[in-house]
């Protein structure tokens, strides 16, 4: 059986890396800087499992050698999802699954519906932070929650197997869409640390970022709640529980926060982005509660706030930078 893991960002260089340590027959497919360092000098994960550094000359930036690929996971930013579909339809076998590993929840649509290969979806549960080509750290332990096929069996099995071979807990799931909706809602904060600046830890311990966080998941949840949309809780990552938590940080955080030390380096992919001058994926987090409550009449001005401050910043390519208590005060948050 024969992999391929497109996009060697934080996420995709985890995917690939794991799968090259448990001996896959996996190609690795990335940018034309990525694929020389990873060739040449091998791929390196550091992090909560230790650092290996793992050899793989399958490494390559030819998006046409699929043909002979059995899954083929995608860990590409959801606003590349569209072009890269169009750009490997003709170059993939018909009987081929597609797996998407992308934040958001219409990537798996878009990738059937141009490439015409069954498409599923998974969820990713664990953080990484891409160094540089070549090199990731994986600063928060976590697996992947991907959706059940029996047609697919082995193939997914497959994947899920090398992962919790590395204690990286992962299952397959009939109800994927609801865990999706879950993981958007908990990614709402992406945008509010990229603004920030800060890691998980700091936005958690900060009490204005805190109040932010808050105030623009609960935004999330009412909309999705008033648009008839059914979310499921993922394992340590239930927005309700998480709200509840964050109101209540003095007397329970504090009781847990040697696990808070995990999170110290975490940051998450928008504020890479964003260092980076990159495009974020603003339009398929934020974005999507933003377009969601103007289908059904709602109103969401937090995220809506949020999605202009991350545009202005792509527009310019200047990071700005906002102090929380600013952050609260731009957003209206009392």
């Amino acid at each position: 059986m024969k992999y391929a893991v497109i996009g060697l960002g934080a996420v995709g260089s985890i995917v690939g890396g794991i799968l090259t340590k448990s001996d896959k027959n996996v190609i690795l497919i990335g940018k034309k800087n990525q694929v020389e360092v990873i060739n040449n000098h091998g791929l390196k994960i550091n992090g909560i499992n230790g650092s290996f550094l793992l050899k793989n000359k399958n490494a390559s930036s030819d998006l046409t050698s699929l043909e002979d690929v059995d899954l083929i996971i995608i860990c590409v930013k959801s606003q590349d999802t569209e072009n890269l579909a169009y750009t490997i339809k003709d170059h993939i076998k018909k009987s081929a699954l597609i797996l998407s590993l992308q934040n958001g929840v219409r990537n798996s649509n878009i990738l059937n519906r141009i490439t015409g290969i069954k498409t599923i979806s998974g969820v990713v549960l664990f953080n990484a932070l891409y160094s540089k080509p070549g090199e990731v750290t994986l600063t928060i332990r976590g697996g992947l929650l991907i959706k059940e096929d029996s047609s697919y069996k082995k193939e997914i099995e497959g994947l899920i197997n090398s992962f919790n071979k590395e204690g990286l807990s992962s299952k397959s799931n009939t109800n994927i869409e609801e865990y999706k909706w879950s993981k958007l809602i908990v990614n709402l904060q992406n945008a509010v640390t990229a603004l920030t600046d800060q890691t998980i830890k700091e936005s958690i311990i900060d009490s204005y970022t805190r109040s932010i966080l808050i105030a623009t998941m609960e935004e999330g949840i009412n909309i999705l709640e008033k648009s008839g949309i059914k979310t499921k809780p993922l394992p340590d990552m239930d927005p309700k529980k998480i709200i509840k938590r964050l109101k209540k940080y003095n007397t329970i955080f504090l009781k847990i926060g040697s696990k808070l030390m995990r999170l110290k380096n975490a940051k998450n992919s928008m504020w890479q982005s964003l260092s980076r001058s990159k495009k974020t994926e603003i339009d398929y987090i934020n974005g999507e509660i933003v377009n969601l409550a103007n289908k059904n009449n709602i109103q969401a001005p937090i995220n809506t706030k949020l999605v202009q401050l991350i545009k202005e910043i792509e527009a310019t390519h200047i990071k700005r930078i906002y102090k929380p208590y600013e952050l609260k005060e731009i957003l209206n948050i009392k």
